[in-house]
């Protein structure tokens, strides 16, 4: 196992075996696979099978060591998870029984400092979860002012956005803004750094990542593609790190699902089913051993019995907070 490896700590992980409760001859989805940890996890508690997805093809060789260990029953894609349906049926899988969809850059991702998604390192501006479309750099020195003001705005619920957009255009017309130093000290000059929790540039950083990969967009898909291959009593369970992400999991499962104590497997209208709205959130002392995991926020649902040839209702992205720049 590697340093990166090590380092990283998958979050919430007795939560979600305890919810899962992984069961000999099931299948199931880790649509984030990381460095492995859920499912070393989750190989571990039972003989059962697990499509491990990632975009990030450093995850996907992460995680050699998982093939070496449970080669006839761990399965890698390097793609997003939004294709989800697609990767299940090109594996020859019909129906899954769980599906984790822990969201989110990971430690070892944002600990690589080559990989440009962190302002605590100097690198180049990169921020893609793979090497394919437009990086943060690209994004940074071609958008126009209002456009990027969009994106930090939305993406980075940044209030300072119309003043930082600006500062990003100013300095880009005297030369190209090409390391995350550089981006991070323009982001400085307009929001000083004070003793808040949030560090100025936390925000804009966010905001560029979220939009280089799709990520809002992504989510939603997953979430429609798990309505459509969860068997009956299979389990969905996403862990969110920011607000937007856990608006988008809160609408959908407030929109399409009954709550247990009124659920009818012969009469729902609904394809998913909750025990309980409250939000979980890590332990103190899991927040003790790993700083990150503080604003984890995990909700989950599992599939009711409705068929979907007889749901009524469409999904529309923008009815579960999602916006898109």
């Amino acid at each position: 196992m590697s340093k990166l490896e090590l380092h990283h700590k998958s979050v919430m992980c007795e939560e979600v075996l305890s919810i899962l409760n992984p069961t000999d001859d099931c299948i199931y989805v880790d649509g984030t696979l990381g460095a492995g940890g859920h499912t070393r996890r989750i190989l571990e508690e039972a003989d059962c099978k697990v499509i491990g997805i990632d975009k990030d093809p450093v995850a996907i060789s992460l995680c050699n060591d998982i093939k070496a260990n449970h080669k006839n029953n761990f399965f890698t894609v390097n793609g997003s998870f939004s294709d989800l349906t697609d990767h299940i049926l090109t594996l020859g899988f019909k129906k899954i029984d769980g599906i984790l969809l822990d969201l989110g850059t990971s430690s070892m991702q944002l600990d690589s400092a080559e990989r440009g998604f962190s302002f605590q390192y100097d690198a180049p501006l990169d921020m893609r979860m793979n090497q394919t479309g437009q990086s943060a750099y690209d994004i940074v020195n071609s958008l126009s002012e209002n456009s990027l003001a969009d994106i930090i705005y939305y993406y980075g619920e940044e209030r300072s956005s119309r003043k930082i957009a600006k500062a990003i255009v100013n300095e880009r017309k005297i030369k190209k803004i090409k390391t995350t130093f550089e981006l991070n000290k323009i982001i400085l000059n307009v929001k000083k750094a004070n003793n808040k929790k949030i560090h100025p540039s936390t925000k804009t950083f966010q905001a560029l990542r979220i939009h280089i990969n799709n990520e809002l967009k992504d989510l939603y898909n997953a979430l429609i593609s798990a309505e459509k291959v969860l068997s009956e009593k299979g389990k969905l369970i996403v862990i969110s790190f920011h607000s937007l992400e856990d608006r988008i999991v809160k609408n959908f499962i407030r929109e399409n699902s009954v709550s247990l104590k009124k659920y009818n497997s012969r009469e729902t209208e609904k394809t998913f089913v909750y025990e309980s709205r409250k939000v979980l959130k890590p332990t103190e002392e899991e927040i003790k051993k790993n700083r990150r995991s503080r604003s984890a926020k995990l909700r989950w649902v599992f599939r009711s019995s409705l068929s979907l040839s007889k749901l009524n209702s469409s999904h529309n992205f923008s009815n579960y907070g999602g916006v898109k720049c």
